[in-house]
């Protein structure tokens, strides 16, 4: 089995392409170099694939007076507009499966997200369109929503008060990311019947609203 993921470096990305590899999955994880979502890029020289997980994506933090438009543009299109363009020109086999990373942002939203709330609700809208379209094919295209993981980044971001704090009222704590890739191999290696959906893991966040 190969599959395509984008994002391959990140801390989520990253654990993803673990997994996956540890479950003799090939891993076509082109860096951001290699493949520059923000432009025009080429992918005829990938293989056919059995899957493809688009983890890869911007936050850029400002309040709605203060967002530079092209900023809000890049970030659209390396959120949305990139997983579309590689649904359409990777070389994905009939039968398998497509996972976009979202985020709670596709459903909710804070202060200063206006950029990626919009990329996010968006890239939620794609996902249940192409859901249909592509069902022809018998290709299932589903959405994983995290709440807050236990990345590095996510450490370096946030102080120990804050970490602690979550971890204490998060009914689950902090999210982890194997709990992503790991779901990230079921829809990719199992999944026969799901398509649409936006699977929101994230420990019971949303339910209590912190």
């Amino acid at each position: 089995m190969r599959v395509f993921l984008t994002g391959g470096s990140g801390g989520i990305g990253s654990v993803i392409k673990t997994t996956l590899q540890n479950h003799n999955i090939e891993v076509i994880s082109p860096t951001s170099q290699e493949l520059d979502l923000k432009g025009n890029f080429d992918t005829s020289k990938y293989p056919v694939l059995d899957g493809f997980i688009h983890c890869a994506g911007i936050n850029d933090v400002n309040s709605y007076d203060k967002i530079i438009p092209n900023d809000m543009l890049n970030s659209y299109k390396i959120n949305t507009v990139s997983f579309i363009e590689l649904c359409s020109k990777l070389n994905i086999k009939d039968k398998s499966n497509i996972v976009a990373i979202g985020s709670l942002y596709a459903t909710q939203t804070k202060q200063g997200r206006s950029s990626y709330t919009m990329s996010k609700h968006a890239l939620l809208g794609v996902v249940k369109t192409l859901a249909i379209e592509m069902s022809p094919k018998q290709i299932k295209v589903n959405m994983i929503s995290p709440g807050f993981v236990d990345t590095p980044l996510t450490r370096k971001n946030l102080s120990e008060e804050k970490i602690n704090y979550l971890n204490s009222n998060i009914p689950l704590g902090l999210t982890t990311p194997e709990s992503i890739a790991n779901t990230c191999k079921f829809l990719i290696t199992q999944n026969e019947a799901i398509t649409g959906q936006n699977l929101i893991i994230d420990s019971g966040y949303s339910l209590i609203g912190i």
